[in-house]
């Protein structure tokens, strides 16, 4: 057979344009882009690049060793996330509790990826990590005490255009959005060929650019019909780590309370939200707090959530976590206990199921603080048909305003108005889009009294009725096909 006689010439080998990073390097820079994203400070762009550093670290990883030192950059870069959020009262101390679950999460999800991605190959990994993130944010604020937080759509509180996507598909696929495009990065730096994934990267750009376009058109959208006037009424006075103020302490700042709801009476407000815990009484002392309460509402003839705690145990410290609502002829509406107090508060946990009343302007319903950190909640209320959520609240300088604006993504999935009423933090009102309608620090020189204007008409979403199933299925069904794939590449 005829042979060439010129000098055979070797092929350089394809590389990727990330091969001449060393590993560290990396790390070093998803340490920095975790450390960016979310709470105070928190730079919402960091949040779509922060996996793709360990998404390409993962691709070298040839040992277990390699694998660890991931999952202990993760350890730390989300401790110093965590960090951002502690100021007094919280301690340090809870900064490795709460940062561990999430650093282990992201790992695991990471080399799960990883594993799909070499027994299925480039694209197929480039699907399992969104489909795992997705699931990793479900399952979080579905069956664990975090609720929402350090889920993906939490770093894009300012985003209403992205944020529409949670009337449809929720927080999870927000998170699978924002996944999508990490992968996406992390495919086209990290594969020896780039140019042969122009097809996901262009599939990945035009659902981005979808979710876009059609959330600027839906965030501008009107909202007609009834409003009504609130106002939360908040107090500078409360349990800190030096325990309840005195009995005359306590005594002075009901007096504030009342005197401030007539005030906010007087400013127009037609309903009056107090904040969480807003006083305290033993429990022989309820009944003539409530009696104050309905007797404000009757003469100022407006309805009032008093929000407050009865102390059942000073050692160790145990309360009685609730609101009653007041219509304005001082009938009492409703008594809500807290549904979700926060791991390690010291508060009766509410099990009643959730109701909606109807008031002149529309239907309402109400929570307590924690209890909007989890979308099942706002599905509830949403399915109620309530058109306004009032949500007495208590936070800490490291959490305001981002806890209060968090409340806004469960306005834009349930489809209804938010009013949290918030001590030590930001008091907001958000529409049924998540927009403000008006917002109050607690760190500023005023007279702890917000009033706002909200339209109370009801705004149909998708993910009222179907929840999480598309999301979840979408990406079960994904990793069932990866799984078939690998199978079939390994046979």
């Amino acid at each position: 057979m005829p042979t060439s006689l010129a000098p055979a010439v070797p092929t350089s080998p394809r590389r990727a344009v990330t091969d001449g990073v060393p590993t560290g390097a990396l790390l070093a820079l998803g340490a920095l882009l975790v450390a960016g994203t979310g709470n105070r400070w928190g730079v919402p762009l960091l949040a779509w690049l922060a996996p793709v550093p360990f998404l390409l670290a993962a691709r070298r990883a040839s040992s277990w060793r390699a694998r660890l030192a991931i999952l202990g950059v993760l350890l730390v870069a989300t401790s110093a996330q965590v960090a951002k959020i502690v100021t007094a009262p919280i301690s340090p101390a809870l900064i490795v509790p709460f940062a561990a679950p999430a650093a282990i999460s992201a790992w695991l999800v990471v080399l799960v990826t990883e594993a799909a991605r070499r027994r299925a190959g480039d694209v197929a990994g480039w699907l399992a990590f969104p489909a795992l993130a997705a699931l990793g944010d479900w399952a979080q604020y579905a069956a664990s005490p975090l609720g929402v937080w350090g889920t993906a759509a939490q770093t894009q509180l300012h985003d209403l255009a992205l944020l529409q996507l949670a009337s449809v598909v929720g927080v999870a696929g927000i998170g699978l959005v924002m996944a999508l495009t990490s992968s996406t990065l992390a495919l086209v730096l990290g594969a020896p060929a780039p140019r042969a994934h122009l097809r996901q990267a262009a599939a990945a750009a035009g659902l981005l650019a979808v979710v876009y376009a059609w959330g600027s058109v839906r965030v501008y959208t009107a909202q007609p019909g009834r409003t009504v006037t609130v106002a939360a009424v908040v107090t500078d006075v409360g349990l800190t780590a030096a325990g309840l103020p005195s009995p005359e302490a306590l005594q002075a700042n009901e007096d504030d309370l009342f005197a401030r709801t007539d005030v906010a009476a007087a400013r127009g407000a037609e309903l009056v939200v107090w904040n969480e815990v807003a006083t305290v009484v033993l429990p022989d002392d309820e009944a003539r707090l409530l009696a104050r309460g309905a007797d404000a509402a009757r003469r100022l003839g407006v309805e009032l959530v008093l929000a407050y705690g009865v102390l059942l145990d000073d050692a160790p410290l145990s309360f009685d976590n609730k609101y009653v609502w007041f219509a304005a002829d001082g009938a009492a509406l409703e008594t809500y206990r807290k549904h979700h107090p926060v791991p390690g508060e010291p508060s009766l946990r509410g099990t009643a199921p959730l109701v909606a009343h109807d008031h002149p302007w529309g239907r309402s319903a109400g929570a307590i603080c924690y209890d909007y950190d989890f979308p099942a909640m706002a599905r509830a209320h949403g399915a109620l048909g309530v058109g306004l959520v009032v949500v007495p609240s208590s936070d800490w300088r490291g959490i305001e305003p981002y806890h209060t604006e968090m409340a806004r993504v469960r306005a834009t999935e349930g489809g209804f108005a938010v009013v949290r009423s918030t001590r030590w933090g930001a008091s907001a009102a958000y529409d049924a889009y998540g927009r403000a309608r008006a917002s109050m620090s607690a760190f500023e020189d005023h007279d702890r009294i917000m009033v706002a204007t909200v339209p109370v008409t009801p705004v149909a979403t998708i993910y009222t009725f179907v929840g999480d199933l598309p999301i979840v299925g979408t990406s079960l069904t994904l990793l069932l096909a990866i799984a078939i794939q690998a199978r079939r590449r390994q046979a």
